[in-house]
């Protein structure tokens, strides 16, 4: 037994060698990963589509078809459904990005058969009743009048409709009017069209035997294809000029702050160095925008920065919350330190803990087969597999403070960054 009146000796990982999962295919060519690595008996099947809002014109019509893929099929209605996953002890996680969707399935490994016939009759089979339809976006619509009373949320999206324009689809919001006419038509079409085994991938992970890839294989592999190529939507990205931007909302108490612009994406070779240098800026909670805003001056709760990467572009992103008379103070102590960093070298002590940061954070990604699941998932859209975590673990471990302030000098210029404010103005 470890003795409780010792602190555990703190340690730091020194490598990373995680091999990679190679793709395989099913009888019917649909790629798909395995990854047999538990002791408990239970599965989760992963099924994802290139099918996000960036699909279609109208961003509510993948939304609705993904969130009401399970509200009934040719042969049974959304109750019966979900008695029998609920029966099985099973159950569905439905998701929605800018480019993909995502079913994900919870199993007992004894249930397996009987499961996964269930969620290939609701993923191939689906069909929208007009009334289900009506009903989610009835919630919805009362959701999207709440958050109008959210200064965070209307600045993200006057950020990124700022950033891309309001035809792009990473710049593009929903309105009122989305929610009062659906055309249920487009709905149809679009599932017709996007949930196809030509366009699906599969991660499956868990405690997997061969007994269930050859059912899997006998079930999904099976599945005739259609033989046409799925094509991705093409934007063209326009290069806007930075910009300052205020809205007043009434009644708000707060103002919310993001400042950022467009940059690279994680198919860059700079990624790594960006992100790292972003995780100091403001990416956990020792970092220095949250000493300098938080902890010092007080001007707001929280403070983050991030790199957020879409398949065709990525976008920096600095946000907070701050008072009426203090949220003019807490941006120039934003600019404050990102001049910091353009013009100074990151001390050794600061760097060493960091890289301790993000390494063990990479570590926490790989901690259990389901989390390694998910990383994958999270690269398969860009064509990435796994190799991404070692070469950016080993990215962290070499990166100095030369490269730190490089990077800061190309991507973090004041005058190419774009500045919105919402709330008490």
């Amino acid at each position: 037994m470890p003795d409780r009146k010792k602190q555990p000796k703190i340690t730091t990982l020194q490598s990373f060698n995680y091999e990679s999962i190679p793709v395989k295919y099913l009888s019917n060519s649909i790629p798909y990963y395995v990854m047999n690595a538990c002791s408990q008996d239970v599965i989760k099947i992963d099924f994802l589509f290139n099918a996000g809002e960036s699909y279609s014109e109208n961003p509510m019509v993948p939304e609705i078809v993904n969130a009401l893929i399970n509200s009934g099929t040719k042969f049974s209605t959304s109750a019966q459904i979900a008695e029998k996953l609920d029966f099985y002890g099973a159950f569905l996680e439905l998701s929605i990005g800018k480019h993909t969707s995502q079913i994900t399935l919870y199993t007992l490994n004894k249930f397996f058969k009987e499961t996964l016939s269930v969620v290939d009759e609701l993923i191939f089979g689906a069909v929208f009743p007009k009334d289900e339809i009506d009903i989610y976006l009835q919630n919805e619509l009362q959701k999207y009048y709440i958050s109008r009373q959210k200064t965070n949320v209307i600045s993200q999206e006057l950020f990124y409709e700022t950033i891309f324009g309001s035809k792009h689809p990473y710049g593009r919001k929903i309105s009122e009017i989305d929610f009062n006419k659906p055309d249920y038509n487009k709905i149809t079409e679009f599932y017709t069209k996007y949930y196809t085994p030509d366009n699906l991938t599969i991660v499956i992970s868990g405690r997997v035997s061969d007994k269930h890839i050859s059912y899997f294989e006998k079930l999904i592999g099976s599945k005739p294809l259609q033989n046409f190529d799925i094509i991705k939507p093409q934007y063209n990205s326009v290069n806007k000029k930075p910009e300052q931007l205020k809205k007043q909302i009434d009644e708000a108490v707060q103002t919310s702050v993001i400042i950022g612009n467009k940059t690279i994406n994680r198919l860059h070779p700079d990624f790594y160095n960006l992100n790292i240098t972003t995780i100091i800026l403001g990416g956990y909670f020792g970092s220095r925008l949250m000493k300098n805003i938080r902890e010092e001056k007080a001007y707001a709760y929280g403070i983050h920065s991030r790199i957020r990467s879409f398949i065709n572009d990525g976008v920096l992103l600095i946000s907070t919350q701050s008072g009426k008379d203090v949220y003019l103070k807490a941006i120039d102590e934003i600019y404050k330190e990102l001049n910091i960093l353009r013009t100074t070298y990151v001390s050794k002590e600061e760097l060493n803990r960091v890289q301790n940061y993000l390494t063990g954070s990479i570590a926490l990604l790989f901690d259990g087969v389901f989390e390694i699941s998910d990383s994958l998932l999270s690269l398969i859209p860009y064509g990435l597999n796994l190799d991404y975590y070692r070469e950016f673990f080993n990215t962290i471990k070499k990166i100095s403070p030369e490269i730190i302030k490089e990077t800061a000098e190309k991507y973090l210029k004041e005058d190419i960054m774009t500045e919105v404010a919402v709330g008490a103005i």
